[in-house]
Order: C-alpha cells, then structure tokens, then sequence
C-alpha cells in the first residue's frame, strides 16, 4: 500500500511541474505578444474613400436609399467571386492572383440580406488606357459570373443609369 501512495505522490509532483512549466510558457508568449504590440508600425490610418469617390458616394447614397438599397463601397473581388475548381493548386493560385488585389468600388445591396444586385465603377481619371486591361477583365468577369455592372464618369443622370442597369 505504501508503494501506491509514494507512485500517487510522484505522479502529482509530476503533474504540478508540468502544469508550472506550462504556465510559464503561456506568460512568456503573452509577454512576446505584449512587446510585438507596443513596437513601433510602419503604418497610419487613411480615408477609405478618395475624394472623387466620397462626392461619388454622397450623390449615390440617397438615390440608393430611394431605390431601398444599401450602399457597399470597396469590395474586394475575391469576396464576390470565387475561382472554381482547377486542376491543380498551382493553376487555381493563378486564377486567385488575378482578382487578389482587386476590389470594385461601390455596390448596391438589397438590405435584408446585403445580396448584391448592382456593382458599380467609377470611372474617374484614375482609369486611363493601362487601366483598359484590367477594365476589359473585370467586365467578363462578371458577367461571366452574373454580376451586373454599372461603369460611370460619376456625371449625368445617375439615378436612371441606375435604373436602366438593374433591367
């Protein structure tokens, strides 16, 4: 009986070294995070929008309120579209870096559920002729998809190019 307890006993020193020893390992990871986080980042915060698109977004808003839509800006691409399967993972990374970085400007949503019903690019003087490419891409893209697309200057009767868009 007495070997027992001296095993018991032994298998709880055990047991409270590890523990101890674990412990002491988490407080060292919590300390590590601790001192990543207070370093200095390279980093400062920015307006979401650009100018040309906040004076975009404040004509587009209440048309879209009148139509009963939400307005989302900034969308990335690959949170619209996904590459299907390929055949290997090489090829659907390829896919994948093509709509990686991009993101469309403005969409309307229905608001119950933020299903998107309308994309829309603002064409302003940042789509020049290198632009036309990527443009040209994002086009079939989504149509390929079943994404309607709305491509504007920003200028004339926005609420009808709205409205002839969504027939």
């Amino acid at each position: 009986m007495d070997i027992l307890y001296i095993i018991i006993l032994i298998a709880m020193a055990a047991y409270i070294v590890f523990m101890n020893s674990r412990s002491k390992k988490i407080q060292q990871k919590q300390n590590d995070a601790s001192v990543m986080i207070t370093e200095n980042l390279p980093y400062k915060k920015k307006l979401l929008l650009t100018k040309n698109e906040w004076s975009f977004y404040k004509s587009l808003k209440p048309i879209a309120d009148e139509l009963g839509f939400s307005v989302l800006a900034k969308i990335r691409v690959a949170d619209l579209v996904e590459v299907t399967q390929t055949k290997d993972h090489s090829e659907w990374q390829k896919f994948f870096n093509k709509i990686n970085k991009k993101h469309i400007d403005f969409a309307l949503a229905k608001p119950e559920n933020l299903q998107i019903v309308l994309l829309i690019e603002l064409d302003d003087n940042s789509h020049n002729d290198t632009q036309k490419k990527r443009d040209e891409f994002i086009e079939e893209l989504y149509k390929q998809t079943g994404y309607k697309l709305l491509r504007t200057k920003g200028t004339g009767s926005l609420k009808e190019a709205i409205e002839n868009a969504l027939l």
